[in-house]
């Protein structure tokens, strides 16, 4: 016999009071909230709607005669993805070594963006609601955006 709850599905079997599916307006699910990140020193927020998912660096590789800002191209779950490294898009100067490669969604297509750490998911407080304290908060599928164009893109 399994532990774990589960819901009736005849009303009349169901607990009096809230079920756990249902959402109430105190709830803190309507906050923004960031992944907090780390580059170059820096603590950087980006939207968690942005965020597909983090992956290792492990199968990054380096694309010979790619701008600096690009990190590499690395293989998840069969789709090519290109890898642009966030200290090299802010400073001008590659990252040493790639710590995690934070995928976005970009329309249809994800879009790497190396960092140094992943810190934590952060929502917003009533004393910052806007950002969270220390962190600054970065469009990160636009400022990747800027610099990814398709073949017809650059052909108008």
């Amino acid at each position: 016999m399994s532990s774990a709850s589960t819901i009736p599905t005849n009303p009349s079997e169901a607990p009096a009071g809230r079920l756990p599916t249902e959402l109430s307006d105190d709830d803190d699910d309507h906050r923004p909230q960031w992944l907090v990140v780390a580059s170059a020193g820096v603590l950087w927020g980006i939207p968690v709607e942005q965020v597909r998912e983090v992956v290792r660096p492990a199968g990054l590789r380096p694309v010979p005669g790619s701008p600096v800002i690009q990190a590499g191209i690395v293989n998840v779950r069969g789709a090519i993805v290109t890898a642009l490294d966030l200290q090299a898009l802010r400073t001008g100067e590659r990252a040493v070594t790639p710590g995690s490669i934070v995928l976005l969604q970009h329309g249809a297509r994800p879009i790497g963006l190396v960092v140094d750490t992943v810190h934590d998911v952060r929502g917003a407080t009533p004393e910052s609601p806007d950002a969270p304290a220390g962190v600054t908060v970065l469009d990160a599928v636009a400022l990747c955006a800027r610099y990814l164009h398709s073949a017809e893109e650059r052909a108008r």
